[in-house]
């Protein structure tokens, strides 16, 4: 009976191995498939006009050149697009953490009288939208095309981000609350000392998706911002990679026209400048987003 124990331990342990390396072998093909179009990107973005042309550029950039990125700084209108961006995203996020914030702790006590009205209208925004046209008119009839606004108001409030907030409040001992109360706190006072510093991961996470959400956001902007200079760094990409040649920049269509440049140098450099912010603050805001992604599990 032992030998046979033993026997079958061995089995299930060698399984288990086999198991591991086939699984470490997919994850390395799979990360090779995803990394592979971000650093063609970048290649693309470094090299000559010769080595594109002739389809050489395909891991590491060969013959290196850094026009592309230069004429995205001179006359790409980058740092502008980043200025607004920049704006968007933090006018969003704040937006939409205040909103969400104070819609949640409103709800959030059970003697509120329109408690379950309330929730079964915020219910129905997340079946029904009210369209693209109706919208439209709405910002129009408000006065906010090529505004900010625009694009940081109508996203602040959300029903299922309602529902998270008021569920992870409502994991938070409710004594705290009701001491605070007693010792004369007002509700904004008890929400903005007792709530938030307690939110901290919430906040990180739900903030971390703003910000996001913002920068990768384009539709709203091609709606309701045909300004230039108050379009986000979306829009300018658009422009650039879906028009002919690389918009209206003429020391770059010229020295496309010479040959001395590829438009793609000037393409993927905006690709690569539009989404490095992002690949640069990720990985320090990510231990936050996992924290509060599992939080929030277990709060709700």
């Amino acid at each position: 009976m032992q030998k046979t124990a033993v026997v079958k331990n061995n089995k299930v342990h060698i399984g288990s191995r086999w198991f591991d390396a086939a699984l470490i072998v997919f994850m390395i093909l799979f990360s090779v498939v995803m990394l592979y179009p971000f650093l063609n990107v970048v290649s693309v973005s470094l090299s000559s006009n010769a080595m594109i042309a002739s389809g050489k550029v395909t891991w590491y950039p060969k013959q290196i050149t850094t026009v592309g990125y230069e004429i995205m700084f001179e006359e790409g209108g980058i740092l502008r697009a980043y200025w607004n961006t920049i704006i968007i995203a933090i006018g969003s996020t704040i937006a939409t953490l205040s909103v969400n914030t104070l819609m949640a702790y409103v709800l959030m006590p059970k003697e509120f009288v329109f408690r379950k009205p309330i929730t079964i209208l915020m219910m129905i925004t997340m079946f029904f939208g009210g369209g693209t046209v109706p919208t439209y008119l709405l910002i129009r009839q408000l006065g906010l095309m090529n505004t900010y606004w625009a694009l940081m108001l109508p996203g602040a409030f959300s029903a299922y981000n309602v529902f998270v907030y008021r569920a992870f409040f409502n994991g938070i001992s409710p004594e705290l609350r009701e001491a605070a109360k007693i010792d004369g706190a007002s509700e904004f006072k008890i929400l903005w000392y007792v709530y938030v510093p307690l939110s901290k991961a919430l906040y990180a996470t739900y903030g971390l998706f703003a910000i996001v959400g913002a920068w990768n956001s384009y539709m709203d902007a091609l709606l309701y911002i045909k300004d230039q200079n108050r379009q986000p760094i979306q829009m300018l990409l658009r422009r650039i990679v879906f028009t002919s040649g690389v918009g209206n920049m003429e020391t770059a269509n010229d020295m496309i026209t010479t040959g001395e440049l590829n438009a793609k140098n000037v393409q993927y450099a905006c690709i690569v400048l539009t989404m490095g912010p992002i690949l640069l603050v990720y990985p320090f805001l990510q231990k936050y987003f996992v924290k509060g992604v599992q939080v929030g599990a277990v709060k709700g």
